[in-house]
């Protein structure tokens, strides 16, 4: 049974002889119609700000959860970005390993080339040499059997001169070859 202030306040008792008295009655009654006002009003205020307090948690419920698929979705982002950017560095080393082995091999058959290139040119050298030094033997020969002293100077100056420009010439070569291989 629900009351209410006012009907705790209207409410009226049969009057007996002997029974209370209606003053102290009735000041009671409005005593507790008073007290009864005071309390439904702070229930209806408790009400409401339960409400209110509801509405909030509510809210952050509502807001807690939008964090929570904010987060799982970062927290999937950021894995996925962790695994591209682990799938691109593997792509970059291997290529990097691929440049470089052929980088490596492109070294390695200039080296070969200038190697044998060298060769050549000091076989070429050397070839040079034995023919200078096998037609000046001849000519010193030549010289050596006609006798005369003053051709026999000229013959071996030249020789020497011949010799010395053959050097020169030789090595100014081999210079030129080694640069022409290593520039291209």
């Amino acid at each position: 049974m629900s009351l209410t202030p006012l009907e705790v306040k209207k409410q009226e008792f049969d009057k007996v002889f002997r029974g209370y008295d209606p003053v102290a009655v009735d000041a009671f009654l409005e005593l507790i119609s008073e007290e009864m006002a005071a309390l439904v009003m702070r229930v209806n205020g408790l009400e409401e700000r339960l409400l209110a307090v509801q509405s909030t948690v509510d809210d952050y419920r509502q807001m807690e959860q939008a964090l929570k698929e904010t987060m799982a979705n970062a927290q999937r982002q950021a894995e996925d970005a962790r695994e591209a950017a682990t799938r691109e560095g593997e792509l970059i080393q291997r290529e990097a390993k691929v440049e470089s082995d052929r980088m490596v091999a492109d070294a390695e058959r200039r080296r070969s080339s200038l190697e044998q290139r060298i060769e050549e040119l000091e076989s070429s050298e050397r070839d040079f040499l034995r023919r200078l030094k096998a037609f000046l033997d001849e000519h010193r020969r030549t010289l050596g059997r006609s006798g005369s002293g003053a051709f026999v100077a000229i013959a071996r100056f030249l020789a020497t001169v011949a010799l010395l420009l053959a050097l020169t010439a030789a090595l100014a070569l081999a210079v030129f070859a080694v640069l022409v291989l290593v520039l291209e």
